[in-house]
Parts: C-alpha cells; structure tokens; sequence
C-alpha cells in the first residue's frame, strides 16, 4: 500500500464553487480540542514540527468567538495563523458549538436572552464510542448542544460564519462544524425515541443544511467541511428517514467536503452510516476524519484485536480514500509516534 506519510502532492483543480480533485495519500493534521492558555499547548507541541504533519486542527467555541453579542474576537485565530506560518504549518478551524461536558460552548446571550428559548439543549455522551466502558457514568459525561434548529439562534451562528469567512477564508486551510450526532431524548422498550418537545429530527436536518449552505458560500477559497456521522431519530440501515443520505445529498450538490469523528476501522454501527456515504462520496470531492480520543483503544473486527495506526492508515487510504486525517493530540503517544515513524521508512 502507498505510505500516508510519504510525502504527497495534493492537488487542487479549480472545477467550479468548493470543488477539488486529490491523490489519495492524505494530508495529517494534530488536531487539538484546547490551544491551551494563549496557545501555549500549540506552540510547545513538538508533533507540529514533524515533516508528516501538514499543519493543526484546532477547536475554536463559539463562546470565544463571539464573546457578546456582534463582539467578535477572532484574536486567537489570528495568533495560531501567525505561529503556524512561522514553522511552515497551516491551520484547521474546528467551529465548536457543541460540548460533551457540563460547558456551554455559545454565548451568554443566547442563554439569558427569552428570544432564544435557552440558546442549548442537554445531551449526554455516555454511548459514545471513545468513551472508557470501565469508567463510572458522572455528571461531567453531560453537554450541551445550539439549538440550531431554532431561527434566532442559526442566524446569529450563521453570522459568526460569514465574519470568519470574510476574514480568513484562504488564509486556513479549511474549516469544520462540530459533528452532526445528538444525544438526545428518551429511548423507548420498543427502540422508539422520545424527544424533548422543542425538537424534531427534520428540523435539526433542515437546519443543518442551511448552516452547510452558509459555510460553502463563505469559504471558497479554503476547504468547507460539514462533520456527518449520526442523525438522531434514523438508524441505518434498518430506520432509513432520509435524514443522513439528504444532508450527504446537500454536501454533493455543495461541493464541500465531508468528515467526521472517530476514524474506527471496519466498525459495525459506522458501516452502514457514515462510512457507507463516503464510499459513495465522489471522488473529486474532499473526505476527512479524525482519530479520536480512545479510537486505537477499539477492536477492529477484522483482527479482534484493539486499532493500531497500520489499522487505521490502510481503512483511510483503501477503504475511505481520505486526503486529511486529523490525529487527536491526546492519542499521539511516544509509542504511536514511533509506529508512524516506521510507517513512513
């Protein structure tokens, strides 16, 4: 198989819009979920100045962006661009607006003000795949979620997208939303879920795809990635709504590039969902993924044994045909390093 870290040329053909063709031996990113204070966990971070890293994924919150309302600080954004170029790197905008602890990731005025019927919704990670099954379920395994679905609230995120595009489109490498999976709701004994009563499935989808539409239509110039993985109220392939296959369908039709979370091989609740649409995904269009927290600690089930980077490296070159893999900082370990540097020999 070709070596994800030789080096490789990525090309970008000017097709039309957010269009692009690639050879698939893809691109490495460091992805980070915090720069650390004034973005010292970035620049102490000595994976960044290996050669088979093109640059740094990083987490930005809404929250942070927009500190009060149409007070934008983008100043951490600018000071990571700055360091990066400074050691030949580029940056990767996460745009953040759901959490995975008791953290609220939007602005306080979202939160305070009635316009916004509470600006979030609860949700729990307790079946998300990192997480450690021998860990104690606790409050901090709750977060929270923009009620996107709601008017007054996409507009004020749709506007934080338009500023970040009018200032750094084609200045970052690309940008992506968090991750389209919710956990919310009630499941029933009968496999039905119960949702709260400001939410509906096909609002959240719609939703989705006007933000996408927002996204595509302010970066042209840098890559515009929409995170699809799971859609709550559909289970594939046995509760097929439509809801994940409209949101790819809108992805195509945008010529955006897709990603998602949790770069697991050959997983059996990923096959028929996420991992399916991307096989499905043209190829002229650009695919990424992220190695997760606690991805290498699940069993591949071709081996039965726990993930290794020559698992995940040959799933992402010949089954997905990725051009980025965004590796979780916290899963590069001293030995994972190593297994990539005999990888790249």
């Amino acid at each position: 198989m070709k070596s994800a870290f030789a080096l490789c040329l990525f090309l970008l053909v000017g097709m039309s819009g957010n269009s692009y063709a690639a050879e698939r031996s893809p691109k490495h990113y460091v992805y980070f979920h915090s720069r650390g204070q004034e973005g010292r966990g970035i620049q102490a971070d000595k994976s960044l100045r290996d050669t088979r890293f093109s640059g740094a994924q990083i987490v930005y919150t809404w929250r942070t962006l927009e500190p009060s309302k149409n007070r934008y600080d983008f100043s951490a954004i600018r000071e990571d661009i700055a360091y990066l170029d400074s050691i030949g790197k580029q940056l990767w905008i996460q745009l953040q607006d759901k959490s995975f602890t008791p953290r609220r990731n939007v602005p306080d005025y979202l939160l305070n003000d009635p316009r916004y019927k509470g600006g979030v919704i609860k949700q729990s990670m307790l079946s998300a795949p990192e997480r450690d099954p021998n860990k104690p379920p606790t409050d901090d395994e709750y977060g929270w979620s923009a009620k996107i679905w709601e008017q007054t609230v996409r507009e004020r995120y749709q506007k934080l997208v338009q500023q970040l595009g009018k200032e750094f489109d084609g200045k970052v490498a690309g940008i992506n939303f968090s991750e389209s999976s919710i956990d919310i709701g009630t499941e029933n004994a009968d496999g039905t879920t119960t949702f709260p009563d400001d939410f509906n499935p096909q609002d959240y989808v719609d939703a989705m795809q006007e933000n996408m539409r927002v996204l595509a239509a302010s970066f042209t110039r840098s890559t515009p990635m929409v995170y699809l993985n799971f859609v709550p109220g559909e289970w594939l392939p046995w509760d097929d709504k439509g809801y994940m296959r409209s949101l790819f369908d809108e992805a195509r039709r945008l010529k955006m590039g897709i990603g998602g979370p949790d770069l697991m091989p050959y997983r059996k609740s990923h096959m028929a969902q996420t991992y399916g649409f991307f096989r499905e995904y043209p190829g002229a269009l650009v695919k990424g993924m992220a190695v997760q927290d606690g991805n290498l600690r699940q069993i591949n089930p071709r081996t039965g044994e726990k993930n290794t980077v020559n698992d995940i490296q040959d799933f992402a070159e010949q089954y997905l045909e990725l051009d980025y893999i965004f590796w979780a900082k916290d899963e590069l370990s001293d030995e994972m390093l190593k297994e990539l540097s005999d990888e790249g020999t």
